[in-house]
């Protein structure tokens, strides 16, 4: 979740007329990366997540 308001932030820093200025375009690409790999990370562990408690229950009815 705090990964896509980063993104969000970044987006609106970028849409305004001041960030044709090189450090504040800087500081929101900067942001939008770290939104981003929040993002990632948080897609990640929810996979992960999900395939170890489907390993725990085992896919197969009846099989131990």
């Amino acid at each position: 979740m705090v990964g896509i308001a980063l993104q969000i932030r970044a987006l609106a820093i970028l849409l305004d007329i001041k960030s044709l200025q090189r450090s504040i375009h800087d500081r929101a690409s900067r942001i939008f990366i770290a939104g981003l790999i929040l993002a990632a990370c948080g897609v990640g562990m929810a996979i992960l997540l999900d395939f170890f408690e489907v390993a725990a229950k085992s896919a197969l009815p009846g099989a131990s």
